[in-house]
């Protein structure tokens, strides 16, 4: 029975953002809050400075938006950075700022302030020129969200979907307000937003190395998920230049698959029912703030993290011979994981933004614990020892850097980081039948840093150039080791990963269009020492570990076409790519290969039209997203779209003040294609069998619905 990865919801890395004294967080449960700044001249003084295009509300008007996210979403030429999954808060990494200002949630990251902002509370909508805000690890196209608050404002969202087979999903759905009371800005949110039902089914045929057929399979696979999260954000300032934001948020997870399947098994000729189960459990808590203010010519920022993840993940297999008197045979594993993390950062900017220091210090645990079972023959789950599973692993974390910005010519600015990375990961593994344990600490200094420059060569034409000095963070459950029932492999416990590192080059040549919108090519080279993949330990074992070396390079592609300079008014065309290859050389085959389940291509090509003079607006989409094959000690695993997926929509913007909007979506009848290889041992020994599986997804159609009071 194989899986789609995209079915499968990854356990999260452990959470935790800023976290101030007692006072504040008490503050913070005692009435709502909002994470952004108002318009405060200290803040947003550098970003007002390098704007190099404005939008005002009037832009976005046809668009009939509800949230700032909305209108961020329609800014030629510019895509939302994600949230880094790193561990600490770091430097920036998101290209948004709202009233000049970082937003330092994760969890409430700058996505999600977005949308809990109305659109009527948008002054203007500024894009400025990273290398020159005076924010360390911004570069390139930043946008800076100017927030004006007068009054309370609540937006709502809900989304359905209809598909064939797969129970209709409804319970996708978002509410939030955002406004002023007294001096205080807040937002309170209830989320499902990661609400889903999914899944599709199709046949799948084993063969031999010959080419026989093994095993003929049809198997139906359903996947529910829903995160419902309470988040609530406060926002204040005082005359003399303190800026106070707080954040706390809770989420509870659930999600299952359910893979029914039946077996032809031809060498016997004896059907078998097959059931696949998975259940996911999460609930976590995450706590923050940060408070600026002046101090000895210049800005201090201290902010402050803390999160708690509780994870129960449940999966179970069970196969059914029908008319043979055989009894079930089946698996079953049960891993629970406890994880947090804490942060403390200072940083602290003078000359006008032109140098900031900063210095970070970061304590993370992961607790982990399993059980595994086998069915036996009177239908009872047996407990197995599985060595590895009982395992705890923290890490200590420091971090210094200095950043300076430079103005080189009228059109030529650089930012300049400099600093380096201490860890101290210890990993304990408990043996199984109190054996006793064993414990492995690690410790690393890395340097790092970046020079990035911006050259405004014309009017039109703007060049962006960077080198970067990388250190990766490891997954604390990389650690220990696990146990993938759906394909039947396993994961040794390794105590000794360390983090990988590496040298990366980019640049950007931008071009305005004028009134026609604007076009971005670039490029980029990666040179990564110690990456981590999946490594032999033993002849018949694997786990994560580290390769000595690998390259990744690429190309990107961004770009918006406003047709009304065509004279087709209200259109638009948003393009989106980027183009990948990767080299590490194979630690089974000695062979060079890509690494593993790394992106090959994942593009977009985006259309609508805003009808002039009618609430009416209509387009469609079609995007890719292709990776490579999973390399494991004993077999190659490759799942992907077999065609691009391609949506239509039509949307009315007022629908007695509602927008409502309809798409469809799967139009070309794309579906899962999946392949596996297993071989006897080694992939460098003998083909044992091969699998190929077929997930008919089906057409989608969708319903949104969207208002704001």
């Amino acid at each position: 029975m194989l899986y789609s990865d995209e079915m499968l919801p990854r356990r999260k890395t452990t959470h935790i953002r800023q976290m101030p004294a007692v006072s504040l967080v008490l503050l913070a449960l005692l009435q709502p809050a909002m994470l952004y700044a108002q318009s405060n001249d200290a803040a947003s003084s550098n970003a007002a400075a390098s704007a190099t295009e404005t939008y005002p509300p009037e832009y976005f008007a046809r668009f009939s938006p509800r949230s700032a996210l909305d209108m961020v979403n329609q800014v030629p030429d510019f895509r939302l950075a994600e949230t880094s999954e790193d561990r600490g808060l770091g430097e920036a990494s998101q290209n948004i700022l709202i009233n000049g200002q970082r937003i330092t949630g994760k969890t409430n990251d700058a996505q999600s302030a977005l949308r809990q902002i109305a659109a009527s509370a948008v002054v203007r909508i500024e894009v400025l020129d990273g290398a020159q805000i005076g924010i360390s690890g911004l570069t390139g196209r930043v946008v800076n969200v100017i927030v004006r608050q007068n009054q309370v404002r609540v937006q709502y969202r809900w989304e359905g979907q209809n598909r064939r087979n797969i129970e209709d999903q409804i319970t996708n759905a978002r509410i939030s307000a955002s406004g002023r009371l007294g001096a205080t800005d807040f937002t309170l949110s209830l989320a499902n937003d990661a609400g889903a039902r999914r899944g599709g089914q199709g046949p799948e045929l084993v063969r031999d190395a010959l080419g026989n057929l093994l095993i003929d399979r049809f198997q139906l696979d359903e996947f529910h998920m829903d995160n419902p999260t309470l988040s609530t954000t406060i926002h204040r300032e005082w005359g003399n230049g303190t800026i106070l934001n707080l954040n706390l948020s809770g989420n509870s997870e659930y999600s299952t698959i359910h893979q029914t399947g039946l077996a032809n098994i031809i060498a016997r000729n004896v059907l078998r029912d097959e059931l696949f189960e998975r259940r996911y459990r999460e609930q976590g808590v995450e706590g923050g703030g940060d408070v600026e203010f002046d101090l000895g010519g210049g800005r201090l920022k201290i902010a402050g993290l803390q999160s708690y993840d509780h994870t129960n993940i449940g999966t179970a297999t069970r196969f059914t011979e029908r008319a043979t008197g055989n009894p079930a045979t089946g698996n079953r594993f049960n891993p629970v994981y406890d994880e947090g993390e804490s942060v403390l950062r200072a940083e602290y900017g003078w000359g006008s933004g032109t140098w900031t220091a900063s210095v970070e210090g970061a304590y993370n645990f992961l607790r982990t614990s399993a059980d595994f079972s086998v069915l036996d023959a009177s239908g009872n789950f047996i407990s197995q020892p599985v060595s590895g599973t009982d395992f705890y692993v923290d890490e200590w974390r420091g971090e210094a850097l200095v950043t300076r910005n430079l103005s080189l010519a009228s059109n030529l600015s650089a930012q300049l980081t400099l600093g380096g990375e201490y860890s101290a990961i210890r990993a304990t593994n408990f043996a199984p039948a109190g054996a006793g344990s064993t414990t492995v600490v690690r410790e690393y200094f890395r340097p790092k840093g970046a020079l990035s420059l911006t050259w405004n060569a014309s009017p039109r034409i703007r060049i962006n150039a960077a080198i970067r000095r990388r250190v990766g963070q490891l997954a604390l459950d990389d650690f220990s080791a696990g146990v993938d029932l759906m394909n039947g492999t396993g994961t040794a416990a390794n105590a000794n990963l360390v983090p990988e590192q590496s040298w990366r080059v980019e640049g950007q040549v931008a071009r305005t269009l004028g009134p026609a919108g604007s076009i971005s090519i670039g490029g980029y080279h990666e040179w990564i020492s110690d990456i981590v993949d999946q490594i032999p330990v033993s002849p018949t074992e694997e786990a994560v570990g580290n390769l000595p070396r690998a390259r990744r390079y690429g190309l990107t592609v961004r770009g918006t076409l406003l047709l009304d300079s065509l004279g087709w008014r209200g259109a638009r065309i948003d393009l989106r790519g980027s183009f990948n290859r990767s080299r590490v050389p194979d630690p089974v085959t000695g062979n060079v290969r890509r690494i593993s389940d790394d992106p090959i291509r994942d593009w977009a090509l985006d259309f609508r039209d805003d009808i002039p003079g009618t609430a009416i607006a209509f387009g469609g989409q079609i995007t890719e997203l292709i990776r490579g094959p999973t390399f494991r000690l004993d077999q190659f695993f490759r799942s992907q779209l077999a065609r691009p997926v391609t949506t239509i929509y039509v949307e009315h913007k007022d629908v007695m003040g509602l927008s409502v909007r309809l798409s469809l979506r799967n139009l070309v009848n794309t579906y899962d294609d999946i392949r596996r290889d297993v071989s006897v041992d080694r992939r460098d020994g003998p083909l044992a069998f091969s699998e190929r599986q077929v997930r008919n997804i089906y057409l989608i159609g969708i319903l949104t619905i969207s208002g704001s009071f």
